[in-house]
C-alpha cells in the first residue's frame, strides 16, 4: 500500500516538474525555433517566412523552383528541437528562355515578359512606371539578367522610339537617336556590361553634320528638296513663305547647329508665277540661287529687284528657254493657273466669255494695257512688246478655236510721213503680228492682216502724246 502511494507521489512529482517546465521554458524554446527557421528560410530568393508555434513550423511565400521549396523543407526538418514542419509554397513556373520586351512610341513605354523578383519589378517600375505590372514574375532567368535589363532601359530612354528585346544572357536595342548626344548616351548605359551581351542598332535623326540643302523648281512640276535644313526650318515654312502649296523630297530638318527661318524665302512669294525654274543651294560656304524665266520678262529687272530681299545670297537670273508642242497644257504650279504653250512661251489662259463680246472686250483689255511698239519706221517689234503679244496671243487662241471667231488685225501709223508710205508701214506691222500670234498656235485662218495707215486717228495727231496713241494695233472680232 505505502509502495503504490509512494509510486502516485512520484508520478504527481514528475507531472509537476513536466507542467513547471513547460510554463517556464516553453517560450524559450519556440523563440529558439524561430531564430533557426528564419535563418534556414533567409536565402530564398523570393522571401518565404517560417512560421513557429510551439515546435511546429509552417513554410509559406514563394519558391523560385521545386529545387529551392525542397531545399528549404530540407533545412527545416533538419533543426533541433522542431516537431512538425508544413508548408503551402507557391512554386514558380521555369520558363525558356526568360524574356523581356519594351517598347517606346510617343505614347509611352509598353513591356511583356517576365521578372524573376518583385525587388527587380519594383526596380524597373522607376522606368516603366505602371508597365511593370504586366510582366510575369517567373523562375530561369540567367545570372546578370536584371543587370542586362536595367542597363537595357536605361539605354532606351534617350532614344525617341525604341524596342529592347532581352532573351536570356543577349540583349538587342533597336530605335531613333536624335543626335550623336542621345547615341553617346545610349552607349554609356551599356558599358558595363559583358562583351557581347548587348547589341544596338540606331538611327540618327541627326547625324551631327553642318545642315546642307537643296531646292529645285519648276513651273510644270513643283518644288522639291534634298539634304538637311538648318534648325527650326522645314518645308512646310519654306514652301508657305514662297507661296506654294507645298515642297516635295526627302529633306529633313537638323536638330543641332545654329538655327535659321525661311524668311530670305518670302522676298520670292510675288515673283513666283514670272520663274520658270528655281535652283537654291544651302551649304556650309554659303547660298546660291539660280532663277530661270522666260523670254518677256526682264531678267535684269527681276535680278535688281530681288537682290535687296535675298541679302547674303549668290543671285544669277536668266532667260531660258521653254520647250513645248504648240497648244500643249500645263497647270501653273505657284500660280495654279491653266497654261497653254504658244511659240516657244507658257501662256496663262484667260478666263473670259467665248462670245463674240466677251472676246472683243478681252483683247481691247490686252491692248489697253500696253502698245505693242516697233522699232521706228520699221515692222520690226520693239523687245519690250513681247509681253503684250503673250497675253494677245492667250486671248486669241481660244476665241479662234473654240468660239470659231475670226478677227481682223489693223495696223495704224502717226501721220508723219506721206500716207502712202504710213499705208504700207502699217500693213507690214499688222502682217507682223499676225505673224508672231500663228507662231503662237492661233489658226492663221481666222486671221487677217490690214494695215490702215493715218486714216483712222483717234487722238490729235498735233501733239506727241497724241500720235503716240495713234500708233497701235486694233483687233475686230467677228462671226
Amino acid at each position: 500500500m505505502s509502495k503504490g502511494i509512494g509510486i502516485a507521489v512520484l508520478g504527481l512529482g514528475l507531472l509537476g516538474l513536466g507542467w513547471w517546465a513547460h510554463g517556464h521554458h516553453g517560450p524559450r524554446i519556440q523563440d529558439h525555433v524561430r531564430q533557426l527557421a528564419e535563418t534556414a528560410v533567409a536565402p530564398s530568393i523570393h522571401g518565404a517566412t517560417a512560421t513557429v508555434s510551439g515546435r511546429d513550423i509552417h513554410l509559406s511565400g514563394i519558391a523560385d523552383s521545386k529545387a529551392e521549396a525542397d531545399a528549404l523543407m530540407a533545412a527545416l526538418d533538419g533543426l533541433p528541437a522542431r516537431r512538425v514542419v508544413t508548408q503551402d509554397l507557391t512554386v514558380l513556373e521555369t520558363v525558356s528562355p526568360f524574356t523581356l520586351s519594351v517598347t517606346k512610341t510617343a505614347a509611352g513605354l509598353t513591356a511583356t515578359g517576365h521578372v524573376p523578383t518583385e525587388a527587380l519589378r519594383t526596380e524597373l517600375a522607376t522606368t516603366l512606371g505602371e508597365g511593370a505590372a504586366a510582366l510575369t514574375l517567373a523562375s530561369g532567368a540567367p545570372q546578370g539578367w536584371g543587370d542586362l535589363a536595367s542597363a537595357g532601359l536605361a539605354a532606351l530612354t534617350p532614344l525617341s522610339d525604341g524596342q529592347l528585346t532581352l532573351t536570356d544572357g543577349q540583349l538587342t536595342l533597336t530605335g531613333t537617336a536624335a543626335t550623336p548626344v542621345e547615341a553617346e548616351a545610349v552607349k554609356a548605359a551599356l558599358a558595363g556590361l559583358p562583351a557581347g551581351s548587348a547589341s544596338t542598332e540606331l538611327t540618327l535623326l541627326d547625324d551631327g553634320t553642318p545642315a546642307a540643302w537643296t531646292l529645285g523648281y519648276t513651273a510644270a512640276t513643283g518644288a522639291t528638296a534634298a539634304g538637311k535644313l538648318p534648325k527650326g526650318l522645314d518645308l512646310t515654312a519654306v514652301a508657305s513663305a514662297m507661296g506654294l502649296p507645298s515642297i516635295g523630297g526627302t529633306a529633313t530638318t537638323a536638330l543641332m547647329g545654329e538655327p535659321a527661318n525661311a524668311g530670305i524665302f518670302a522676298g520670292l512669294k510675288n515673283w513666283m508665277g514670272q520663274i520658270e525654274t528655281l535652283a537654291y543651294a544651302f551649304g556650309p560656304e554659303g547660298q546660291s540661287l539660280r532663277l530661270g524665266v522666260q523670254g518677256g520678262v526682264d531678267a535684269e529687272a527681276l535680278q535688281s529687284a530681288l537682290s535687296a530681299s535675298l541679302p547674303g545670297v549668290a543671285l544669277t537670273v536668266e532667260t531660258v528657254t521653254t520647250t513645248g508642242e504648240n497648244g500643249a497644257r500645263r497647270n501653273n504650279a505657284a500660280t495654279g493657273a491653266d497654261e497653254r504653250f504658244m511659240g516657244g512661251y507658257w501662256l496663262a489662259v484667260p478666263d473670259i466669255d467665248l462670245g463674240l463680246q466677251g472676246c472683243q472686250s478681252a483683247a481691247e483689255e490686252v491692248l489697253t494695257k500696253g502698245t505693242i511698239t516697233f522699232v521706228t519706221g520699221s515692222d520690226q517689234l520693239d523687245a519690250s512688246a513681247l509681253a503684250i503679244i503673250n497675253d494677245l496671243a492667250a486671248v486669241m487662241a481660244p476665241c479662234a478655236e473654240e468660239a470659231g471667231l475670226k478677227a481682223v488685225i489693223g495696223g495704224h501709223t502717226d501721220n508723219v510721213g506721206d500716207q502712202v508710205s504710213n499705208l504700207g508701214l502699217s500693213q507690214r506691222r499688222a502682217i507682223a503680228v499676225r505673224r508672231e500670234m500663228m507662231d503662237r498656235g492661233v489658226p492663221a485662218a481666222a486671221l487677217k492682216a490690214l494695215g490702215f495707215g493715218d486714216a483712222q486717228p483717234i487722238a490729235d495727231n498735233g501733239t506727241d502724246a497724241g500720235r503716240a496713241a495713234n500708233r497701235r494695233t486694233t483687233i475686230q472680232w467677228s462671226e
